[in-house]
C-alpha cells in the first residue's frame, strides 16, 4: 500500500512536469518564430528579452525588449509588433495584448513603452490596417 502512494506520487510529478514542458516548448515555438522574422527585417532580439505571462483572468499577455538606434525607434516597433502578430496567427497563440519596450540609446539609455491589443496587431499582421494606422492605435506608456 506504501508503494502505491509513492508510485503515485511520482506520477503526479512527472505529470505536472510534462504539463510544464509542453507549455515552455510552445512558448519557445512562439519565440522561435518572432525571432526569425525580426531577423529577416535586420531587427535583433533575444530569447531573453521575451516573455509570457498568464492572467488570473485566463488571458495571456507577450512582452518583449529590443534596442535600437535613435532614430529608428519607430521602424522596430512596428517590426517587433507585425512579427509577434504573424506569430500569433501562425501559431494560434491566444494573446490579448502585447507591450514592446524599445531600449534606445540617447544621452544614456531611454525606454519607450508600447502596448497594442489582439485585435489591432492581427489587422496589422494580416494587411486590413497600414502601419501609419496601426501607429496610431498603439498605447504609449
Amino acid at each position: 500500500m506504501r508503494n502505491m502512494k509513492h508510485v503515485s506520487l511520482v506520477l503526479m510529478v512527472i505529470s505536472i512536469s510534462l504539463v510544464f514542458t509542453l507549455n515552455v516548448f510552445a512558448n519557445s515555438r512562439f519565440y522561435s518564430s518572432v525571432q526569425q522574422i525580426c531577423n529577416a527585417y535586420q531587427v535583433p532580439v533575444e530569447y531573453e528579452r521575451m516573455n509570457m505571462t498568464s492572467q488570473a483572468d485566463g488571458h495571456k499577455e507577450f512582452t518583449m525588449t529590443v534596442k535600437s538606434a535613435r532614430n529608428q525607434f519607430d521602424r522596430v516597433l512596428t517590426i517587433g509588433f507585425y512579427a509577434i502578430g504573424k506569430a500569433m496567427v501562425y501559431h494560434k497563440e491566444p494573446i490579448e495584448k502585447v507591450t514592446i519596450v524599445v531600449n534606445v540609446e540617447y544621452k544614456g539609455m531611454e525606454n519607450i513603452v508600447a502596448t497594442a491589443e489582439r485585435e489591432d496587431i492581427q489587422k496589422f499582421a494580416n494587411g486590413e490596417i497600414s502601419s501609419t494606422e496601426f501607429v496610431r492605435r498603439i498605447k504609449f506608456d
